[in-house]
């Protein structure tokens, strides 16, 4: 029987994420998920339908239905909206499912969280924690002993390398890199492209090569 899915946020992101989750049904001997719905706040979005997707509506769906029927993935890629809405999502008793691509390349020492996704290309080396609530975009290598707090989105293409933190809500653009050991501190955003070579405080904004805070 398959489990029931609904994803919060009718993103482009979103839509990627309803792929993935085809593309693990298409990896299994029998389909595993079902996904049912989007939800959004948007009044733009309302009655949608996204890559073949119907929006129920905002998230006061959640309030006036029987939760306990479904899983549910939130794909908002900012890590602080992100936060506040699996804290709405946690009120109404929603249980949470995560998904990793079958192309990732995945060590049985690491750990993933509730309500992560790990998209196509991603490769994960050793003892790696991943805690809940992440996105980890297309085509990063994340390697051994490194632990990524709730809440962080990784955009495609970021090399993180072994022994990193990252603290809670940290914010990768796309193709960052953070050398070994280094740390960046709870919902601070590292530009594109940006080399981190220095531990980041928390809560700051860096960007460039090698990566400084510019507020």
């Amino acid at each position: 029987m398959m489990k029931k899915l609904i994803l919060f946020g009718a993103s482009n992101f979103a839509d990627e994420i309803v792929q993935m989750f085809r593309d693990i049904n298409k990896s299994k001997p029998s389909p595993e998920w079902e996904i049912c719905g989007l939800l959004d706040d948007s009044p733009l979005m309302q009655g949608k339908i996204r890559n073949g997707i119907p929006v129920l509506g905002p998230k006061t769906w959640m309030q006036e239905n029987d939760l306990g029927l479904y899983y549910f993935v939130c794909c908002i890629g900012n890590p602080k909206a992100k936060a506040k809405v699996v804290a709405f999502m946690k009120s109404c008793g929603a249980k949470f499912a995560s998904g990793i691509h079958p192309s990732v390349i995945l060590s049985e020492t690491t750990v993933v969280g509730e309500g992560t996704v790990i998209t196509a290309g991603n490769i994960l080396t050793t003892n790696i924690q991943v805690g809940n609530h992440i996105i980890i975009n297309l085509a990063c290598t994340i390697g051994h002993y490194t632990i990524l707090g709730d809440y962080c989105t990784i955009n495609p293409g970021s090399n993180i390398s072994g022994d990193v933190i990252l603290g809670e809500g940290v914010y990768l653009g796309t193709n960052c890199t953070i050398l070994e050991k280094m740390r960046v501190g709870e919902y601070s955003v590292i530009g594109a492209g940006a080399m981190v070579n220095k531990h980041i405080p928390a809560n700051v904004t860096a960007v460039g090569i090698p990566a400084k805070v510019i507020k």
